[in-house]
């Protein structure tokens, strides 16, 4: 019997997880866009972790580090960036991420539902 309620719970949750971009458009625009939200969110907040521990935040204190040693373009100013510029920014980039991405979701989730920008965290910074 829990295996009927089980599978008859995915069924149901399948079912209207087609129809909800639906609601992004007419009377409902606000359930829709709630929706769009949270589901956007939910994708959001661990790719902004992704984007910005591993590429991002790293990339940016290593280039301002090596900025403040002396010598953007030099070899081991950049070396010396890298070496404490990777390992904070990683640290730091795991819950800045978060908070990006998470935002990122919300925002574009209820401004643009179910689109393809809801569901990418870019690199522009606002």
């Amino acid at each position: 019997m829990k295996n009927k309620t089980w599978i008859l719970t995915a069924a149901a949750a399948l079912l209207a997880s087609t129809v909800t971009p639906s609601y992004a458009d007419g009377p409902l625009k606000s359930v829709g866009s709630l929706l769009g939200s949270v589901t956007a969110t939910v994708f959001d907040a661990p790719e902004g972790v992704l984007y910005y521990s591993l590429w991002r935040c790293p990339l940016k204190t290593t280039q301002y580090l090596a900025e403040k040693f002396g010598d953007a373009k030099g070899f081991q100013q950049n070396v010396a960036g890298a070496v404490l510029g990777v390992p904070t920014g990683f640290l730091w980039g795991m819950p800045y991420g978060a908070i990006r991405g998470a935002g990122h979701g919300m925002k574009t989730g209820w401004d643009k539902p179910f689109s393809t920008d809801s569901f990418i965290v870019t690199s522009e910074e606002k």
